[in-house]
């Protein structure tokens, strides 16, 4: 039996992995999004081209992998800042390990399992401590970023073997190998949290964590999960990034954070916890993919764009609470017109 779904539309069985990834109750935010294609297309013909559309995705590719990991985190009703410091935190530690030759396959293990072990802290102290997710993991980020600064000195490590290249830089029958692996990812983790038992219950934990607890669930080894799988996808993130540019340094995801929960919440998932989908961050994804693009077409500064989604992501909170409290006037009322009646 299924407790939870993630919000959307019940799907038939004869749908598509992707069609049912992607279909979600969300249609103000698609409509949205094919309004700023026809109107994109309008201003700039070559914006559907192929190469534009390579050159969009493949700038906002580790922004969308780290968003799939964030979108369960708050779900959970959790969040995670420290997955701007993992992200480059993992390219140097993998570029290091490179310079001491050792092998690739095991330098890509190593540095995603100290990766996975920074969300393994976060979540401990999280429990331990009982501290707030946004205190703990900025506390994390700080430190981390700290860590990266040492180990570089501010400098940037290069001298990453050749066979290194493909998986930031590598195709699999024409189309660039990151976007097929978020692909393969995002139909994973939707398939996870729609079907799975373990992940079901993080709508639970995120919709009343008291009511999960007393229901049985284990809320701290499910929160440890949920931060190690976050920090494994945004040191996943680091080492495409390396493997693109090639080198590695502490500007690799600058502002990330902002951008992959701006992501996340714009496609439909609540900062209270509770409410989410992998189908809605997608929508999310190509709405700032989109927005990003649209700076470079039109010469813009892009380090505007980051005022851009800060401002979304201040108006999709404002919006948000504004409909809690309307829901709760609403339950009051109805409440209130009950005992009257009796």
């Amino acid at each position: 039996m299924q407790l939870y779904r993630e919000s959307g539309n019940p799907m038939a069985r004869g749908v598509s992995s992707f069609g049912r990834l992607t279909k979600i109750n969300n249609s103000g935010l698609v409509v949205t999004v094919v309004l700023m294609v026809v109107g994109m297309t309008i201003a700039f013909p070559y914006f559907l081209t192929p190469i534009n559309i390579e050159t969009m995705a493949m700038g906002f590719i580790q922004e969308a992998i780290m968003a799939l990991g964030m979108t369960i985190v708050i779900i959970s009703g959790g969040i995670d800042l420290s997955v701007s410091a993992v992200l480059p935190f993992t390219a140097i530690i993998i570029g290091l390990l490179f310079n001491r030759q050792v092998a690739t396959p095991l330098a890509i293990v190593l540095s995603l399992v100290l990766a996975t072990l920074i969300g393994v802290v976060n979540g401990v102290m999280i429990n331990r401590l009982r501290a707030h997710p946004f205190i703990v993991t900025l506390a994390t980020l700080t430190a981390v970023k700290g860590v990266s600064l040492v180990i570089t000195e501010g400098g940037t490590i290069s001298g990453f073997p050749q066979e290194f290249y493909f998986i930031g830089q590598g195709r699999v029958l024409g189309i660039p190998f990151p976007v097929l692996l978020f692909v393969v990812l995002a139909v994973l983790f939707s398939h996870l949290l729609r079907n799975h038992k373990f992940f079901q219950q993080v709508y639970f934990v995120g919709g009343n964590q008291r009511a999960a607890r007393l229901s049985g669930i284990n809320v701290e080894g499910l929160r440890l999960v949920i931060y190690a799988i976050n920090s494994f996808l945004a040191g996943l993130a680091g080492i495409i990034t390396a493997s693109q540019y090639v080198s590695a340094n502490t500007g690799f995801g600058l502002g990330s954070e902002l951008r992959v929960i701006t992501t996340v919440i714009i496609g439909g998932a609540s900062l209270s916890g509770g409410k989410g989908s992998i189908g809605g961050t997608i929508w999310g994804i190509i709405f700032l993919a989109i927005i990003a693009n649209a700076f470079v077409l039109s010469g813009a500064p892009t380090y505007w764009s980051d005022v851009v989604y800060g401002g979304m992501l201040l108006i999709a909170v404002l919006l948000e609470e504004y409909m809690r409290a309307d829901r709760k006037a609403l339950r009051r009322r109805n409440w209130r017109d009950f005992l009257t009646s009796g």
